[in-house]
């Protein structure tokens, strides 16, 4: 991996809880907060301007653009939500450019590997302690009016970042 452990550890330390409130939240109300998008950007700004060179640093935001307009296409075509959108532009400040190809392989495990957990949590008594939860009922989402059982992709694009951080940090330049 091409970032720098000492970056991707301080990021790690600073993103991992934001990660857990942002599964939390998407998976009990569907909808990933501003709040949580924002506190996100502070971590990537302040971290990233202490860590990166200014140039790198720039030219991240590029990054951003890229993502959110694809996501942007992704949210007209009703694919993803408007939530999801803004995390995953802002997840993309923190991606060393060069790490793509690793964390595309990231990103298609967790998307799976979250699915598949949520299916099976919705099937097996686990879905009983939390039966109110929305990823259950449906509830606040508006494919097919909440009468259409969607998966959160908030679940996906935090484990698609810890899991890049963490790795990052560990076997990081």
């Amino acid at each position: 991996m091409t970032i720098p452990a000492s970056q991707a550890m301080l990021f790690a330390i600073l993103v991992l809880p934001i990660c857990i409130y942002t599964v939390y939240t998407d998976l009990k109300y569907k909808k990933i907060t501003n709040l949580t998008v924002w506190a996100l950007f502070a971590v990537f700004v302040v971290v990233g301007y202490f860590t990166l060179p200014l140039m790198e640093f720039v030219w991240r935001f590029s990054h951003w653009a890229v993502v959110f307009g694809i996501g942007l296409l992704l949210w007209f075509t009703r694919q993803m939500g408007a939530g999801d959108v803004k995390f995953g532009a802002v997840m993309a400040l923190f991606i060393h450019s060069q790490d793509l190809a690793i964390l595309l392989w990231i990103a298609i495990a967790s998307l799976v590997g979250a699915t598949l957990t949520i299916l099976l949590a919705g099937i097996s008594p686990l879905r009983h302690m939390a039966p109110d939860w929305a990823v259950w009922t449906g509830k606040h989402t508006t494919v097919g009016n909440g009468q259409k059982f969607t998966i959160p992709m908030g679940p996906a694009l935090c484990l698609t970042l810890s899991a890049y951080l963490v790795l990052g940090a560990l076997y990081g330049q």
